[in-house]
């Protein structure tokens, strides 16, 4: 039995040879070629552009020196006066606003504010005093002789003598239009400053009492803005605003004066 074992197995040896044999024979098979890489193209800057030369501006002549206004000549004391007196004899009606203070060694002791009405035909003089919210506190009505005193209802409350009356108020100058004529030639004048708009004028009587009554004009028209007189330690100004003067008034406004 073993002679038949050894030639199976030269058998297979010898196939196992053979077969080996003819793979190794077998020509190599081509590989395929790469496909070629594509070469990148260089890309060329583009020419750059001319650029423009700047163009120069024409040279600005220099701003030509803006006009300067006139000066405005200055007013002595004998012109202002003289202007005041003009309006003073012109005025007829006067409708005005005012608000004063008076104050003790610089101390305010009182403010009040109110209307003034005054018509020059029927020589009457209206004062209406007003809360700091402006209802009507008080009306005064006088024909420079006798003065009458209305409440706020215009009941009457009593009559007194215009002069004593007058007497106790301390700036007379506010109740005087219609005769601020009278009231300049009592007093020296001279002018304390001024500017293009306005003009402070400074009255010191000629004689008798001793104060200095100061009166802010107007250049426009010489009408008074302020009017303040100082006594020793007692300053007292009237400001006065919305003045109309020469123009129609409320009508029967001076009504209650013969109660």
């Amino acid at each position: 039995m073993k002679p038949c074992i050894n030639k199976l197995l030269i058998s297979a040896v010898c196939a196992a040879l053979l077969f080996s044999a003819c793979s190794d024979s077998q020509p190599p098979q081509p590989q395929p070629a790469a496909p070629a890489q594509p070469v990148p193209t260089v890309q060329q800057p583009a020419p750059a552009a001319p650029q423009a030369e700047p163009k120069e501006e024409p040279a600005q002549p220099p701003a030509a020196p803006k006009p300067q206004p006139a000066p405005v000549p200055e007013m002595t004391a004998q012109e202002l006066t003289e202007n005041l007196k003009k309006w003073d004899k012109k005025l007829a009606l006067l409708e005005t606003d005012f608000i004063q203070h008076t104050s003790y060694d610089g101390v305010e002791v009182s403010r009040s504010k109110g209307k003034l009405f005054y018509d020059r035909d029927q020589n009457r003089l209206r004062l209406d005093t007003l809360s700091p919210s402006g209802d009507l506190e008080q009306t005064a009505i006088t024909d420079k002789k006798d003065i009458v005193i209305l409440d706020e209802n215009n009941q009457h409350i009593t009559t007194l003598s215009w002069a004593d009356w007058q007497q106790g108020q301390p700036n007379q100058a506010l109740f005087d239009f219609g005769n601020y004529t009278g009231l300049v030639d009592k007093h020296s004048a001279k002018v304390e400053k001024q500017d293009a708009q306005t003009a402070l004028l400074v009255l010191t009587p000629k004689e008798g009492e001793e104060y200095t009554l100061y009166l802010t004009l107007s250049k426009q028209d010489f009408f008074p803005q302020t009017i303040a007189i100082h006594s020793e330690l007692m300053v007292t100004r009237a400001n006065l605003t919305n003045t109309r003067k020469n123009q129609p008034l409320p009508t029967a406004i001076f009504g209650g004066f013969n109660q």
